[in-house]
Parts: structure tokens; C-alpha cells; sequence
């Protein structure tokens, strides 16, 4: 026999079947009259042992009279049916789970560029406007840093655990579905290696869009402020020795033995800026003036130190007003020391005085109004510069180093600076250092957290140095060089020029900001040169 299994023909059953010899199946009649294939209820071919295998096969082909005769022919195009559909829909299957991979690719990809995009975006707008969100010098601008630095980690942590995620779902697909192993390592590695390329591109991308955007920037600001300072006002002024500042409405201008306070309003066409009908002196003509301080207070109240000497001796002395706009007769503190006083600071009936000597002197107001020496600190080197910062002093000596002093302890700013620090300007919640040798000038900046950052600019020697803040968002440097004066503006600290007046020198200068009822602020410049003082307005942006 031909039997290459004892499994029953169905066709020889049937009676078609066309393989003869070469089937198979048994064609053994014996066991063929022994099964019989029946349909059940349902429809589905069950095996049933029956002798009478030609009534049996009578009865198929007399039950197939409704639906045509069952030949080999038939059962043959049904088959080919059959696995046309089963390919069609394989391929269908294999179609739209290709499909879905590559949806899931591109919204992976987009997902990750506009991730991307928002912290390149974050970055850079935290870094053109973080002087504008903070509020004070304190505890919550370190807190806006952390809760900055908090929300990238989330965001690089959220695009990992997306990354994850997706390759997780990609390997799962491949297993679930029955494809072979080696098929889905190949097709995680074609993932990563797009991944890989598509980050790459992503980056470039962004770098390039970062350079284009600093230079758009650049360039804006360059178009918009071709004029920034316009000249209001000249007036010559003898023996003058300081621009003292702006407080309430006055400015003061020390002289050689008297101090003027010009009351400045708002401004209107027609009106002088510093005008001597509107003018208040304080002279004291049997002493010598050397520099002046000028303080505002919490309650309203204005006071001044002047530091003077007697044309005879060297001892350098204070002239204490603790209300200088409402009190007629000052307090005087004799020989305080054989070098200048570098910076003075009352508060609370205290009066810390820091002393080229290296001395920080420390007196008390007693109830009549006398200052009493109680304590020094010495921090044994020339102090040259110094700033009150919160409720700390800022020091810079003449060893290039900073100090910071909170009333009791010194600490040194681990930082060592190429120059002697030669002034200060709290801008904000930041300290900006101007760091001076004798041809060159480097700016640096330290933040809240005493972090140096920069030098924001290196060149020439800067004379004298002034910030303010524009009407719109730029941060305008004012310098004042050995012939002319620039105007930079600051983008991610780097400085930028973008005015020049030439031929005009200033030795010192000092801002003016005057906001009236209406909450309109005008903003201007005041320089002094061998005398001749100089008033300009910052033009705002057109």
C-alpha cells in the first residue's frame, strides 16, 4: 500500500481523491469502511465508524445536491481561497503593524524634538531675562535657581522614561507577534541607530538655531539703539570733588567745603535739569571736604556722612547728619584715622566705618546723640572697595581678594582675582566687580550664590562705570573710557557695544531715575570732567 500514515484519505473517501499511489494517506479499504465522516449541527466534520461505507458515500454526494457536488476540484479552489485570504490578511496584519511602528516613530521623534525645542527655548530665555523675574537679593532667587534646575532634571527624566518606554513597547510588539529573535534585535538596533541619528540632528539643529537667534539678538538691539544717551544740560561748577547721588528727588554735588542738593522734577520742555534757583547748600568753610556718603532709611529719612579734614592735620573726621534734609546742627566724630575712610554705613544707631588702615571701626549713637568708639575688626591689608549687600559688606583690599562681613565674622571669597577691585554696583540680585590694573579693565560678575562669573568684558581701562536698565529689556553699560563714552549691552553675560560718543571724558558718574504719580520713570546720566558737568536722558526705544 501507499500508506505513509494509517490517517484515512477524506477525498479517497470521498471517492476523488486524484494522488492514487502517490497520497499520503491510507487508502486501506478496511479501515475506510470502519470511518465515516459525518457534518455535526454546526457544520464540522466529526469521524464515525460505519460497515456501509457505499451507502455512506451515496449519502455525501445526495447531501451535497443543495451546495453543488463536492469534488477534489472544488475542495482544491476552496483551499487556494482560503489561503489567499489567510496571506491577505497576514500581510494586511504585517502592513498595519508597520505601519504603527513607523506612527509611533515619528510621534517618538516629534515628542522628542518638541522637548527639545521647549528647553532650548527655557534655556534661553532664562538666560536673556533671568535679571527681570527676580526679586531681591536673597533666599527666593536661590530658590527660582533650584526649582530651574529641578524642572530640566524632570524634563531630561521624563525624555528618558519615554525612551524607555518606546523601546519597551517595540520589543513587546516583536515577541507577541511571533517574530524571530534575531528579526528584533535587528529591528532594535535599526531603533537605536535612528534614535542616535535623530538626536544628533536635533542638536545640530539647535545649536544652529541658538547661533542664529544670539545673532538676531545681537543685531536688533544694534538697529534699535543707534542713539541711547542725548545731551539735556552743561553747567560748570567750581571746586567740584564729587557727584555724590540721587535721593529723594535731590541730587548732590560735593564741593571743596560745602555740599549742594539740586531738587530735579519731573521733567517738561522748558525746564532745566539742575537748577540753582532750586538749590539747597550745607557749608562748612573752616574745613576741608574730602567725600561724601548719602543713605536712604526705611522711615523716609535721608542721612550723610561727610569725610573732611582740618587744613592743618592729616586725622581724617565725619560730619554726621542722621536727617540731613531736616536736621540743622550734625554730629562730628574727630580723628577716626591717618587714611582715608573708604565707606560708611548707620543703621540702628550703629555706624560701621571701613578704613584704607585695614580697620573696620564700629561706633554707637548714644541717647544725646554722640557716637561712642565700641569695636574694630582689622583685616590686617588696605581695604579699597566696599558695598552693603543684604545685611552683609562686600570687601575688596588691595591683595586682588574679596571679603564678605556680616558684623561679626570675615570670610574670604575663595576666588583670585588678576586686579585690585576698584568698584561695585548691585544690579539687582547680583554684584557687578570692576576689576582694575593700570592700562586694562576687566567686569566680572558675582551672584547671589558668590559665584564669579565672566569677565563679561576685558579691554581697555574703563574710567568709570554705570548701569541701567532700558525702558524695554536690554541692561545698558555705561563707560566712561580715557576718550569717549561707550554703551554696551549685556547678552548672556557678554557685553556688546552698541554706541560711541567720541571725544567726551568723564572721571565719575551716577544714574537718575524720577517716576512721577502716573508711574512714567525718566532716566538719565550725570559725568563730570574738570568740573563741567554733563546731563544726558536715555533715549527710549523707538
Amino acid at each position: 500500500m501507499n500508506a505513509k500514515s494509517d490517517t484515512p484519505c477524506r477525498y479517497f473517501i470521498k471517492g476523488n481523491c486524484r494522488e492514487g499511489e502517490e497520497c499520503q494517506y491510507s487508502h486501506d479499504t478496511q479501515n475506510i469502511e470502519k470511518v465515516n465522516l459525518i457534518r455535526d449541527d454546526k457544520g464540522k466534520l466529526n469521524l464515525k465508524k460505519n460497515n456501509d461505507f457505499q451507502f455512506e458515500r451515496r449519502n455525501v454526494r445526495e447531501r451535497g445536491r443543495g451546495r453543488g457536488i463536492q469534488d477534489r476540484e472544488q475542495d482544491d479552489e476552496l483551499e487556494k481561497d482560503y489561503q489567499k485570504k489567510d496571506n491577505s490578511q497576514r500581510i494586511e496584519s504585517q502592513q498595519q503593524k508597520n505601519q504603527n511602528d513607523q506612527k509611533g516613530e515619528k510621534r517618538f521623534g516629534e515628542q522628542q524634538e518638541r522637548n527639545e525645542d521647549k528647553r532650548r527655548k527655557q534655556r534661553f530665555d532664562k538666560n536673556l531675562n533671568e535679571q527681570e523675574n527676580k526679586n531681591k537679593y536673597g533666599v527666593q532667587g536661590e530658590i527660582n535657581n533650584v526649582n530651574s534646575e529641578r524642572l530640566e532634571k524632570y524634563q531630561e527624566n521624563n525624555n528618558e522614561d519615554d525612551q524607555k518606554q518606546y523601546r519597551q513597547r517595540g520589543r513587546g510588539r516583536g515577541r507577541g507577534r511571533g517574530g524571530d529573535r534575531e528579526n528584533t534585535f535587528k529591528r532594535r538596533e535599526f531603533i537605536q541607530d535612528e534614535e542616535k541619528e535623530r538626536g544628533d540632528q536635533i542638536k545640530q539643529k539647535g545649536d544652529g538655531f541658538n547661533k542664529i537667534k544670539k545673532v538676531k539678538v545681537n543685531e536688533i538691539q544694534v538697529k534699535k539703539r543707534i542713539q541711547v544717551l542725548n545731551l539735556e544740560q552743561k553747567k560748570n561748577i567750581d571746586n567740584l570733588i564729587q557727584i555724590v547721588g540721587y535721593n529723594f528727588q535731590f541730587l548732590g554735588i560735593l564741593k571743596s567745603n560745602s555740599i549742594d542738593f539740586y531738587q530735579i522734577p519731573f521733567k517738561r520742555n522748558g525746564i532745566l535739569i539742575v537748577d540753582d534757583e532750586k538749590k539747597v547748600t550745607i557749608s562748612h568753610l573752616d574745613k576741608q571736604f574730602i567725600c561724601a556718603f548719602i543713605q536712604e532709611h526705611k522711615n523716609d529719612e535721608c542721612s550723610l556722612m561727610i569725610q573732611f579734614q582740618k587744613n592743618d592735620e592729616s586725622f581724617k573726621n565725619l560730619l554726621i547728619f542722621n536727617n540731613v534734609f531736616h536736621q540743622q546742627i550734625p554730629q562730628i566724630i574727630f580723628d577716626i584715622s591717618m587714611k582715608d575712610i573708604v565707606y560708611t554705613n548707620l543703621e540702628d544707631g550703629l555706624l560701621y566705618t571701613f578704613c584704607k588702615d585695614g580697620l573696620i571701626r564700629i561706633f554707637q549713637q548714644n541717647e544725646i546723640g554722640q557716637f561712642k568708639y565700641i569695636q574694630h575688626y582689622n583685616l590686617e591689608q588696605s581695604i579699597e572697595n566696599v558695598i552693603k549687600v543684604g545685611s552683609n559688606y562686600l570687601i575688596g583690599v588691595r591683595t586682588n581678594q574679596l571679603y564678605l562681613f556680616n558684623g561679626t565674622i570675615i570670610t574670604e571669597i575663595p576666588y583670585k582675582f588678576n586686579k585690585k577691585c576698584t568698584q561695585m554696583i548691585i544690579d539687582l540680585d547680583r554684584v557687578i566687580l570692576k576689576m582694575d590694573e593700570d592700562i586694562s579693565t576687566s567686569i566680572y560678575v558675582l551672584s547671589q550664590k558668590l559665584e564669579i562669573i565672566g569677565p563679561i568684558y576685558e579691554g581697555e581701562k574703563v574710567i568709570c562705570l554705570e548701569i541701567i536698565k532700558s525702558y524695554e529689556s536690554d541692561k545698558l553699560f555705561i563707560f566712561g573710557l580715557s576718550n569717549s563714552v561707550e554703551i554696551y549691552t549685556e547678552i548672556e553675560n557678554k557685553l556688546y557695544p552698541i554706541n560711541v560718543i567720541l571725544n567726551q571724558k568723564f572721571i565719575q558718574m551716577k544714574k537718575i531715575e524720577i517716576t512721577n504719580e502716573n508711574m512714567v520713570t525718566q532716566k538719565f546720566i550725570v559725568g563730570e570732567y574738570d568740573g563741567e558737568l554733563k546731563i544726558f536722558s536715555v533715549v527710549p526705544e523707538q
